[in-house]
């Protein structure tokens, strides 16, 4: 959680560090290239100072004691003489007060033969800093070794770390302090985008990106977005303006066609009347054709109806609220459906009293038109469940679910239930106009809750209607 936080997430924060990191990599490699690249020159400039030195004359043995004599000056060359067996006989450049000096003891005189001509480290004798050391071996097995202290290499490489980073804090805070002003300032076109994309996207759809300079990428994208928004604006009106023609066609035709379905089944049944009375004789085929003419007639009849009813509910959602009882309710919905299919096995589980406030009768639409479902869409026989629950969530909900254990809802089809005129396994392949899971989820939506499913292939399906207690 803590690395989340401090990670940064605006687009302005992520371009400034970015830009440092990289700055910092750069110095970074710049200073440590330039640090070997000193060194290597500074070395280089020992090793021919040694070269040099190497080509003079070989000191004699040391000069006789002398009473007085002047002490010899501080200074970082050394030129020390070996016998044949590498014992010193003589030290040149050395001090009282300056015991250092290259450490011979633990390099022989075998290596030194073996690395005569060519310039090497040894560590100082006294623990501190190093030397260069150039060896020369003479016809007679002498050793002449000549070192020089790498400790002014070693300041100065340490002086220039120090600069360098110096310099590359301040160059860091300086171009950290310009790249803030400047994102900041070519940002700003972005945070005006930004701002008018909230404001459309809180539903002010006459919002306009304002217009930069079209040279720039943001002024050519603020160009861009705007013609996309005039396109949408004219897509979403005439959107708006088919739902409405379509809403108060079908409104008008669903009232229209009232009149005629009526008539049709009155005729079916004044010939039903007239076969009883014997004014009309008895024809079988004549039967089935009226009786499908009259089934058909109610079936379109209830389709009619329920198109009125989403169209009026769509217009203006009208609910008589009242306090209702959802126990009594279900076992209302469920006695009648055991009159109509007494052959099932139709449970209802539910506790003593659950009172929502909502319409009773779109409430008892609701339950019907689910347990209908149940009832229709499984095979003869299939247990159906009807359950009642009380939440103890903040500010408490209502739930009534409705279970079958039949076939199911394949998984595919799931996200489409809801919608009108759709029906599972395609239209006409069952019983029904597909109409009443969209009222249902309409008259439940208008009671501030959800009405969901739960179904999978095999596994048999679960609806379930969420309401709001208070």
């Amino acid at each position: 959680m803590t690395r989340g936080r401090l990670r940064p997430t605006g687009l302005k924060a992520r371009l400034i560090l970015t830009v440092l990191c990289l700055t910092t990599v750069g110095l970074i490699a710049f200073g440590t290239a330039a640090s070997l690249l000193l060194h290597r020159s500074l070395v280089e400039e020992v090793d021919h100072r040694l070269m040099e030195l190497s080509r003079g004359p070989v000191p004699g043995p040391p000069p006789p004691q002398e009473t007085e004599r002047t002490p010899p000056l501080p200074t970082d060359l050394r030129r020390i003489v070996l016998d044949t067996d590498g014992e010193v006989v003589s030290s040149l450049g050395q001090t009282e007060n300056d015991p250092g000096g290259p450490d011979l003891d633990d390099t022989g005189a075998q290596t030194l033969r073996g690395r005569a001509g060519e310039p090497f480290d040894l560590p100082d004798s006294a623990g501190e800093g190093s030397w260069r050391v150039l060896a020369t071996e003479h016809r007679d097995g002498t050793l002449d070794v000549l070192a020089q202290s790498l400790d002014a290499v070693d300041g100065t490489l340490s002086r220039l770390v120090l600069i360098e980073c110096a310099v590359g804090a301040v160059l860091l805070v300086v171009l950290g302090v310009g790249a803030v002003a400047i994102v900041h300032g070519q940002l700003r076109p972005l945070r005006r985008i930004e701002g008018t994309a909230q404001e459309i996207a809180a539903g002010d759809f006459q919002r306009r990106v304002p217009e930069g300079d079209t040279s720039t990428e943001t002024g050519r994208m603020a160009v861009a977005l705007n013609t996309m928004l005039e396109q949408l604006s004219r897509a979403l009106h005439e959107r708006d303006r088919s739902v409405a023609t379509t809403k108060r066609f079908v409104a008008d035709a669903s009232h229209e066609l009232r009149t005629p379905l009526s008539s049709i089944r009155g005729f079916a049944e004044l010939y039903r009347q007239g076969r009883e009375r014997g004014v009309v004789a008895q024809d079988a085929r004549t039967e089935r054709w009226m009786s499908r003419i009259e089934g058909e007639a109610m079936r379109m009849s209830r389709m009619v109806d329920d198109l009125l009813t989403l169209s009026r509910f769509d217009e203006e959602p009208v609910l008589d609220r009242s306090d209702v009882d959802l126990t009594e309710l279900a076992d209302h919905v469920v006695r009648a459906a055991r009159v109509r299919d007494p052959e099932r096995s139709i449970d209802l589980c539910a506790p003593p009293a659950v009172s929502v406030p909502g319409d009773r009768a779109r409430l008892t639409q609701v339950v019907e038109n689910l347990l209908d479902n149940a009832l229709t869409h499984t095979p003869d026989g299939t247990h159906v469940r009807v359950e009642v629950t009380r939440t103890k969530e903040a500010g408490g909900t209502a739930v009534l679910s409705v279970s079958d254990e039949g076939p199911g809802i394949p998984e595919e089809e799931l996200p489409h239930i809801f919608g009108r005129f759709y029906q599972v396994g395609g239209t006409g392949h069952r019983h029904g106009s597909g109409l009443g899971l969209a009222i249902s989820t309409s008259f439940v939506a208008a009671h501030g809750g959800r009405l969901t499913v739960e179904s999978g292939q095999g596994q048999g399906t679960t609806f379930r209607v969420v309401l709001p207690l208070n």
